[in-house]
């Protein structure tokens, strides 16, 4: 194992050239996935292609894996990292942190609509990634994003390498929108979604795709930006499993709504009644009902 990081090193530094934008990284990847020490506790590919032009619009493929903790990985590890800084000319945005309560990034997967891949979830890790642009998409609309996360067990390294293909921020749609609260008002970048445990790649808390979001101790403003979120997220897709997911959404933000005043908490209610209004199926009738009841609460 130590010969072969030392030698696939040594290669990396003596043909710059002759690598592509972040060529080094997936080649750390791939030598680490393929080490027969490195036990992979799990792993989730996804690919989808347009099927009139052949294109690629989306793609994850995540290891999550474990290391044994002695002096060879550990070297490995630091050349992992290393890997990141070798390719971050062609980078065009690269960030590296700590996990921090339930900070984490969500990577983003084809148009960001529906999926994601956490990055800094991991207790005590630490963490970073790389987006590139796709040289191949004539439209240079889409980019590749590499990540990296890692943390010390004692007898081993819990990692996650994770490596995803999405469309570039800026052509994810128009999901900026701005509510005032208060008399202050906020932007709300699109963006952010909530995945829920049903979701392969990302669950459980509010992020904002390729970039850091808190979802804890929620405040007033906070707790509206992300109703506002869901909300218009329905109104477009009234209808089928994305809806369910949203109004879940809805529902577990209701839940936890101890940080609205009495005005706040009757002005959602006004507008989940609206979002009611906008659908046929009882369960999600039943849902929303039941949101209502639980901001009465």
């Amino acid at each position: 194992m130590k010969s072969k990081v030392i030698i696939l090193v040594a290669m990396l530094m003596a043909s710059p050239s002759a690598l592509m934008a972040q060529q080094s990284i997936q080649k750390m990847f791939d030598c680490i996935v393929n080490d027969g020490r490195v036990k992979v506790t799990s792993q989730n590919h996804y690919l989808d292609r347009n099927p009139e032009t052949d294109k690629k619009e989306a793609q994850a493929d995540v290891y999550d894996i474990m290391m044994p903790n002695d002096k060879s990985f550990k070297q490995l590890v630091k050349d992992t990292q290393w890997s990141f800084e070798k390719d971050k000319e062609p980078a065009y945005q690269i960030k590296s942190g700590k996990n921090v309560g339930d900070n984490y990034t969500a990577l983003a997967v084809g148009d960001g609509g529906s999926q994601s891949v956490a990055v800094g979830r991991i207790r005590g890790s630490e963490f970073i990634y790389a987006c590139f642009l796709d040289k191949d998409d004539p439209e240079k609309k889409h980019r590749y994003a590499y990540a990296f996360e890692w943390a010390d067990r004692g007898d081993s390294i819990q990692a996650r390498l994770a490596k995803t293909y999405a469309l570039m921020p800026k052509y994810r749609g128009n999901r900026t929108h701005r509510i005032s609260i208060k008399g202050n008002k906020i932007n709300i970048d699109g963006d952010g979604f909530y995945f829920g445990d049903g979701f392969p790649f990302g669950n459980g808390t509010v992020f904002d795709s390729d970039s850091l979001f808190s979802n804890s101790n929620r405040h007033a403003e906070q707790w509206l930006s992300e109703f506002s979120i869901y909300k218009n997220l329905f109104q477009k897709k009234p209808e089928g499993a994305a809806a369910s997911q949203y109004v879940t959404n809805i529902y577990k933000l209701c839940k936890k709504a101890d940080c609205l005043d009495e005005a706040e908490k009757k002005m959602v209610s006004k507008e989940i009644m609206k979002l009611k209004n906008k659908t046929n199926d009882d369960f999600i009738k039943e849902l929303f009902d039941m949101s209502i009841e639980r901001l009465k609460k």
